[in-house]
């Protein structure tokens, strides 16, 4: 029950080509998932204390969906999930301990999951069933997105480290210094779990950083350009990479939530818009090929593209909630401004989102300042994405997969975010936000709550 995603071996800044084998790409959370059944059950709790005693609950014989409720990001997950049960537990009432005892309970919350009491005790219950970890969930034990953490280390079968230190607040930029520190940082962090990570290939190919970072670092080349954090992370000097990596950040809450829509959410509806005119390389980012391919694995599929797509259009669209799983954009634009068609569209025309969505944003600027919700990636995250991909800078059209080509990897198994990386290319503006192994699965069966109570 091998973990890790086989990657293909081209050479290193080999311009991007299709993945025609279906093989290539291992999907990690695919085998998790099919190793631990999904209980039909959504546990909801007041705090992070109780959801650190409720997330021990979970096992080898099922894992289920837990929140922290609140009035927005949980009511958004139960509608699209619609469990057979819902269990909310009153608060623990515990004040948790900090430094080494909470990493303690962190880890040990995390290793009870895959029956085990804690990493000594959880690294043999991997050998003995023929585990090898995906990647490595980065957190901090000063961090509010921690539980999100431990949750993803436990439902993916990852070891959890921590890296403590000041890299920045998320719509930050790293001056040369501070990038080196980080880059360094994590990878040390890798190196701490004594697994093989230095090719992709080998057990460990993810990174997920799970704490507040900078987005984007000085360009080593222009001082004028900021490169994306998460295509930074996870190469080695000469530029080459060894991992792709993913980001969660922010508040418990959302963080928790984002958490728990990337390993327990299917994908079956899906809106395409596509605002570039089809004729020279915009044409090359048409959408129909992308829409069929969708189609032929059971999504349900709105596609909007030229002469369809226009100011107004969006906006008759916008006016009430979106319900899609899976959005897939093309754009031009600045942080604040966005084009749909024959006009450009301010932040405030960002939709609502009815259900938590996925979302992939070919445009420029977007993720600049993502903890900025009056710019485009935090308008999104704000309105309730869980996963976001977006430029940090001015990209040029080339940084990004034509569509085709990224949900053609994500038919045959990639991971979302790795899906949209252009893995042999140098580092560049792409960030790539949420956690590296949700894929844009088929709905997957559920266990009824009756058959695993919660003891």
């Amino acid at each position: 029950m091998s973990g890790a995603i086989a990657f293909s071996k081209k050479p290193f800044n080999s311009p991007p080509q299709p993945n025609k084998n279906p093989g290539q790409y291992k999907q990690a959370s695919e085998s998790t998932s099919s190793a631990i059944p999904t209980v039909n059950r959504i546990v909801l709790v007041p705090d992070e204390a109780t959801f650190l005693a409720a997330i021990q609950k979970w096992n080898l014989q099922g894992n289920w969906p837990i929140l922290i409720e609140d009035k927005k990001y949980a009511p958004m997950f139960l509608q699209r999930f619609q469990p057979e049960e819902i269990v909310r537990l009153p608060s623990i009432k515990q004040q948790l301990s900090k430094g080494q005892k909470l990493q303690e309970l962190m880890l040990n919350s995390a290793a009870a999951a895959w029956n085990a009491t804690n990493t000594q005790t959880l690294k043999a219950k991997w050998t003995e069933l023929g585990w090898e970890p995906p990647g490595v969930v980065i957190t901090s034990e000063n961090d509010p997105a921690r539980t999100a953490a431990v949750a993803l280390a436990a439902a993916r079968g990852q070891p959890l480290v921590f890296l403590e230190g000041n890299f920045g607040k998320p719509n930050d930029n790293l001056n040369d210094a501070q990038w080196k520190n980080l880059q360094a940082a994590v990878t040390k962090a890798v190196e701490s779990t004594g697994y093989f990570y230095s090719q992709l290939g080998d057990p460990i190919d993810t990174i997920t950083i799970v704490r507040q970072l900078a987005v984007k670092y000085q360009s080593p080349k222009n001082k004028d350009e900021q490169w994306a954090v998460t295509d930074g992370l996870g190469r080695h000097p000469n530029g080459e990479r060894w991992a792709a990596a993913g980001w969660i950040y922010g508040e418990e809450v959302r963080s928790i939530y984002q958490a728990m829509c990337a390993i327990f959410l299917d994908s079956e509806t899906a809106m395409l818009y596509d605002s570039y005119p089809k004729e020279g390389n915009w044409a090359k980012y048409e959408m129909e090929s992308a829409a069929s391919e969708l189609k032929s694995i059971g999504l349900n599929v709105e596609l909007v593209q030229q002469p369809e797509a226009s100011l107004q259009k969006w906006r008759s669209l916008a006016s009430k909630p979106w319900t899609f799983d899976l959005i897939l954009m093309n754009s031009k634009g600045y942080p604040k401004s966005f084009q749909v068609g024959n006009g450009d569209a301010p932040v405030d025309d960002i939709p609502k989102l009815q259900f938590p969505a996925a979302i992939h944003m070919i445009h420029s600027w977007s993720a600049s300042t993502p903890d900025d919700p009056n710019t485009v990636a935090g308008r999104w995250l704000e309105n309730g994405a869980y996963a976001y991909i977006g430029s940090v800078n001015e990209p040029f059209l080339a940084a990004f997969l034509p569509p085709k080509i990224m949900v053609d990897r994500l038919t045959r198994g990639a991971p979302f975010l790795i899906a949209a990386r252009q893995l042999e290319s140098p580092p560049w503006k792409v960030a790539t936000i949420g956690d590296p192994l949700m894929s844009i699965a088929k709905p997957r069966p559920r266990i009824p709550a009756a058959q695993q109570p919660i003891k």
